[in-house]
């Protein structure tokens, strides 16, 4: 699934809070024209231009458009939803739930008194592991219990050769950087990034009890591991290519070629309770390498590793140290001037954790049926259009065409929320632990993941969370998904004339569909 990262024309560019009321709405302003500009010669500049000379990006932001603007007014949205069920929740448990996690990540003085209190068991028990057969099972063991995903990724998802049926997927990992160019670039850029990255490692093991000499050699230790890391991982442009990363193996056969890592008894540690025969990696000569890592590296580096990512995944809920060196890091990285208000951060973080409970409170308060019904009228007029331009396609076989509208009259169309909404059985949310909700929820996914192994594919499962701005295309499930979040002004209004929606939400429409048909989308 691909999210959507492209900003739609700013046609409309007045936003109007959730909080206050609507009166007469201007689906097109004349206000943010540049007349001076002929529409023949930069229409975007027409259209725009009043608009982009007036608007600056708000300092919390690192980009302001259409998406950014419609994410800011769900946001607010979220925040009312969750700020009145943590005080009046009654006695909704729904509204209990999500209003209890949102305090706990509101409780910022009980969150500051804690430290690194809440992950000091975890620093303490990798600290202690003796030999690499030790930090081996310890490894399985973070993983597991959702506290951290060292080295590889591993799931569950759908067979991309065989999509009625789940399958172990296993991918290259083990780095913090956002790619492997960031550690093996020697531009000024990258060099400034990996300069910040030591300072972010450095200062959380000093956090954390580690006197300062120890924390630079740390650091130091951490960014020459994962360079080494990244060196093996695949680039950007070889992952472009789905064939390259299916590549299936029995349990045995992988195993042959990874003698440190015997995967049955991984996935068994993992706590899967069904094991199938074979699994599928995206980068078998990375986990080879991986395996040879094991042997070369030293147990203390191993243990400061692993107590790494522990740091690094807890640090944005943390005390506020913590989450200032989180931020200072983030900066380096994308520029943003300003930290994203605490309200904002934990009403994202809930609906992350436990979306389609605050989801249900958000399609009940902002989303009416009959947008549903037009939704999919829009849809289905698209893909007429669609269909129209494969016919008139001159450099296509009649066979081909055949194929790509067989596929594409199949796909499934999921507009607003759910049919069938997650319940989330199990997780205990406490109003006074923050961490330990984030962790039980983390783990509640990972056993969600890991237990589909087997059974048939959930056709009703959505990737999204019906608040979020966004829209995507699954080739897996061959299906195009819009949540509710972002079937509001200026992509689409229910009040408004058809020019308006086409204009926005079609665009949306169109570029999800065209991903059936891309370099992934095709297969």
């Amino acid at each position: 699934m691909r999210k959507i990262l492209v900003l739609v024309t700013l046609l409309v560019c007045t936003t109007t809070l959730f909080a206050q009321p609507i009166t007469k709405r201007k689906f097109i302003d004349p206000a943010n024209f540049d007349l001076s500009v002929k529409p023949g010669d930069n229409f975007f500049l027409y259209a725009n231009g009043a608009w982009l000379n007036k608007t600056p990006i708000p300092a919390s932001k690192t980009r302001w458009g259409s998406f950014d603007m419609l994410a800011e007014e769900s946001s607010q949205a979220l925040k009312e939803l969750l700020e009145d069920a943590a005080k009046n929740p009654g006695n909704n448990a729904l509204m209990k739930t999500v209003g209890d996690f949102y305090a706990s990540g509101m409780d910022s003085l009980a969150i500051e008194k804690l430290g690194y209190q809440p992950i000091k068991k975890y620093l303490n028990a990798i600290s202690k592991l003796p030999n690499k057969a030790e930090v081996l099972k310890h490894i399985n063991y973070l993983r597991a219990n959702a506290i951290t995903s060292p080295l590889y990724r591993i799931g569950v998802g759908q067979d991309a050769k065989n999509v009625t049926q789940y399958i172990v997927n296993i991918g290259q990992g083990g780095t913090t950087l956002p790619d492997r160019d960031y550690y093996l670039k020697d531009d000024s850029r990258s060099k400034t990034i990996r300069n910040e990255y030591i300072n972010y490692i450095t200062t959380l093991f000093k956090l954390c009890g580690t006197d300062d000499s120890t924390a630079n050699v740390n650091a130091a230790t951490i960014l020459q591991l994962e360079t080494t890391i990244a060196k093996a991982q695949m680039s950007r442009v070889e992952m472009r290519d789905p064939n390259k990363l299916y590549n299936k193996f029995s349990l045995t056969d992988l195993s042959a070629k990874t003698p440190n890592l015997n995967w049955k008894d991984i996935l068994q540690n993992l706590g899967y309770q069904t094991i199938q025969d074979s699994l599928v990696t995206s980068n078998p000569k990375f986990l080879v390498f991986i395996d040879s890592l094991l042997n070369v590296t030293e147990v203390s580096t191993w243990r400061t590793y692993l107590q790494w990512n522990v740091m690094k995944d807890a640090a944005p809920y943390l005390s506020s140290a913590f989450v200032d060196a989180n931020f200072a890091y983030n900066k380096a990285l994308n520029g943003q001037k300003g930290q994203t208000p605490r309200w904002q951060r934990m009403s994202g973080l809930v609906d992350g954790q436990i979306g389609e409970l605050l989801g249900q409170l958000y399609v009940a308060k902002y989303f009416k049926p009959e947008a549903k019904k037009r939704m999919l009228e829009l849809l289905d007029n698209m893909t007429a259009a669609f269909s129209e331009r494969i016919n008139q396609l001159d450099w296509m076989s009649a066979e081909t065409k055949v194929n790509a509208l067989t596929k594409l009259n199949a796909i499934t169309k999921k507009i607003g929320y759910p049919d069938v909404w997650k319940k989330y059985d199990g997780v205990i949310i406490n109003r006074t632990d923050f961490i330990g909700n984030i962790l039980r929820c983390n783990q509640w996914r990972y056993y969600d993941n890991i237990s589909r192994l087997g059974k048939p594919i959930d056709k009703n499962e959505w990737g999204m969370t019906p608040p979020t701005v966004n829209a995507y295309y699954s080739a897996q499930k061959n299906e195009i998904v819009f949540p509710a979040g972002i079937l509001r002004f200026p992509f689409f209004d229910f009040e408004a004339d058809d020019a308006i929606n086409y204009g926005g939400i079609a665009a949306v429409i169109g570029h999800e569909m065209t991903h059936g048909f891309d370099d992934h989308g095709k297969l």
